[in-house]
């Protein structure tokens, strides 16, 4: 299992057409993805999943990948987060 710590830069939070882009790219991940913030957690190649986490500015998100080529999928999905959120 890979695990992806970030802090969220959103100025607005996750809005749904930010949501939806992270959601394209956890779904080309072979694995299990899972986004955590808080207590919360959900499948990260659900769209409600995602959008149910409340993401704002500042909160510090977890991302587990599971399975597949871990390694190449988190380092993909780290860079995309980095540059995106």
């Amino acid at each position: 299992m890979e695990r992806i710590q970030i802090t969220s830069r959103l100025e607005n939070g996750l809005d749904i057409k930010a949501a939806g882009e992270f959601v394209k790219e956890a779904i080309k991940c072979s694995g299990k993805v899972t986004i955590r913030n808080g207590s919360r957690q959900g499948d990260a190649k659900l769209i409600f999943n995602v959008m149910s986490l409340n993401i704002r500015k500042g909160d510090c998100i977890e991302i587990d990948i599971d399975g597949g080529n871990e390694k190449e999928d988190a380092a993909s999905l780290k860079k995309y987060i980095e540059e995106n959120f």
